[in-house]
């Protein structure tokens, strides 16, 4: 008779072999809609490939002046508009403005300078998990725990899309350069790159891990990196669907938040561990990424931050806590009030 240790051997065997039978009939499935939509539009890309490279958007304005940095000592101003926990934070593309987002299924923009509320955003059925604008501020998108990414217009503040077709909570979801794709990542353990004047998903990707987080390499969102529940970080091409690169080891515990530095150089942030170790108090921490130096430790909030994020041009430092609490921090020297 089997004992108890082979037992738990055995079903855990088969449990393996299940599971890898499933993303294999999984990613089957994938490549077969892949490879329909790829035949469908392929002539359509390559005809317009050289059309496009020419007739792209130009860049945003980069020539926006980087105010001279200073440590800040003391939130300037709080600010609580929420009616549930917070759950994400942004800045701009351009600096003009900056956007929370939470439980309340609401986004709220504010004026980047004074912290004035200028909208408050509904049309989500459930948190709000991430925020991000696109590259010229005319939209901003909401990823969400109801499965779907949702876009607004700022102009008129107006749902513009809706992108469904996930099965699991949207973690992460980021605008292409030109605004025309949006790359979105789930717990579903998908990511998913949608056209928007389509109005479609055109690529569905299985990662094996939940992701918590993506990031776009390059501007047209052809290379993509996503942080995942199983410690690892993973890179892929959007174009034809495969993994470039597995990075394992890097943390001991989920990956929730990975970043590109503006040199292209891939910056990786477990927010997991920095919570229990920088932010369980309230406490914000400022590193000089030069030399590793911890420069300054400010306890301003009164429970765990969600959230920090730059203002581009480097006036305002901005921080949202789990108690519905925004901080607004000057970090320059040249402001004129």
């Amino acid at each position: 008779m089997l004992t108890i240790e082979e037992k738990n051997k055995k079903l855990v065997e088969e449990n393996t072999q299940l599971l890898e039978r499933w993303m294999n009939k999984m990613n089957e499935e994938a490549e077969k809609m892949n490879e329909a939509t790829q035949f469908y539009e392929i002539a359509l890309e390559q005809a317009k490939a050289k059309a496009k490279k020419q007739s792209k958007r130009s860049p945003v304005d980069t020539s926006i002046p980087y105010s001279s940095i200073v440590l800040p000592k003391k939130a300037y101003k709080k600010i609580n508009v929420h009616d549930a926990e917070i759950h994400c934070i942004s800045a701009s593309s351009c600096g003009t403005m900056f956007a929370t987002g939470g439980a309340d299924k609401k986004i709220k923009l504010f004026d980047a300078n004074t912290g004035h509320i200028l909208q408050s955003l509904s049309g989500a059925l459930q948190t709000i998990t991430s925020v991000s604008f696109n590259s010229t501020d005319e939209f901003i998108l909401g990823s969400c725990t109801d499965n779907a990414t949702r876009i607004w217009s700022l102009s008129t503040h107006r749902l513009r899309h809706t992108l469904t077709g996930h099965i699991g909570k949207v973690y992460a979801a980021k605008f292409t350069a030109d605004a025309n794709r949006v790359i979105s990542g789930s717990h579903d353990r998908t990511l998913k790159v949608w056209d928007l004047q389509k109005g479609y998903n055109i690529r569905t990707i299985y990662t094996f891990s939940s992701c918590n987080d993506l990031c776009l390499m390059d501007a047209d969102g052809e290379t993509i990196i996503s942080g995942h529940l199983d410690n690892n970080i993973r890179l892929w091409d959007t174009r034809t669907g495969a993994s470039i690169k597995e990075l394992t080891g890097v943390h001991n515990g989920q990956v929730t938040s990975v970043s590109m530095s503006p040199d292209n150089t891939l910056k990786i942030i477990d927010v997991r561990i920095t919570d229990y170790y920088s932010f369980l108090d309230g406490g914000l921490f400022i590193w000089n990424t030069k030399s590793g130096k911890l420069e300054k430790e400010i306890v301003e909030h009164s429970s765990v931050l969600c959230g920090v994020s730059w203002n581009p041009n480097g006036n305002y430092l901005y921080s949202a806590d789990k108690n519905k609490t925004v901080c607004m921090w000057e970090t320059s020297s040249n402001i004129v009030k």
